[in-house]
């Protein structure tokens, strides 16, 4: 299902929440830009568990109105690309805007995520229906497709490589748990789907 809706109202949910969960994230004690850093993962996190969620739980696609959450993937992912802008802007201010200098000694995990941001940003100009009578459906979907799975596993690396992989693991953060648990959901909820529609097909072919 291609989704380039786009509509105003999705926009202000997903923005207001993401901006309350910055906010509590903060009360819990945890820093501004940590806070920051983790919505644009838990916004990809769900938008790569839409699609097999639905195909494991289709009755879902059926209770939930307005063909939700298909018709909201496009503007997750437009977020997810600008709270990751704001989420880099925050790490160059930590380091007093010295840009070439953390460029200079970033390690190649950092640097697949910044990678990753300039993907989605693409991503997020991309979708919009223009871009789609361009582009061809074939060809938008086939970006659309292949760009959010390099995102996704280059982000994945670089939580790993910040919260997991460091001095004192395990880690007694909640907050590293809880990603922990995101990465592995993923691929898991990823082969349920594929699953079940190897299954399906299976039946189809016996029925015939």
């Amino acid at each position: 299902m291609i989704d380039a809706q786009n509509k105003l109202w999705h926009h202000i949910t997903i923005a207001v929440l993401s901006c309350l969960f910055v906010y509590v994230l903060y009360l819990s004690g945890l820093r501004i830009g940590r806070a920051i850093g983790a919505v644009p993962f838990i916004i990809l996190f769900l938008v790569m568990i839409i699609g097999p969620v639905m195909k494991i739980w289709p009755s879902l696609y059926n209770k939930l109105p307005g063909k939700f959450p298909y018709t909201w993937r496009a503007e997750l992912g437009i977020w997810f690309a600008v709270w990751s802008v704001i989420h880099i802007l925050f790490v160059f201010r930590a380091r007093d805007w010295d840009v070439i200098g953390y460029l200079a000694g970033i390690s190649p995990w950092a640097f697949g995520a910044l990678i990753a941001t300039f993907m989605a940003v693409v991503l997020a100009l991309l979708s919009f229906k223009g871009a789609i009578k361009y582009l061809g459906p074939d060809s938008w979907k086939w970006i659309q497709n292949h760009f959010t799975y390099a995102i996704f596993w280059l982000t994945v690396v670089h939580v790993i490589d910040r919260a997991l992989l460091r001095p004192g693991f395990p880690s007694s953060d909640w907050l590293h748990w809880m990603y922990l648990g995101m990465v592995i959901l993923v691929p898991v909820l990823q082969i349920g789907g594929f699953v079940k529609n190897v299954r399906e097909y299976r039946k189809e072919l016996k029925e015939k």
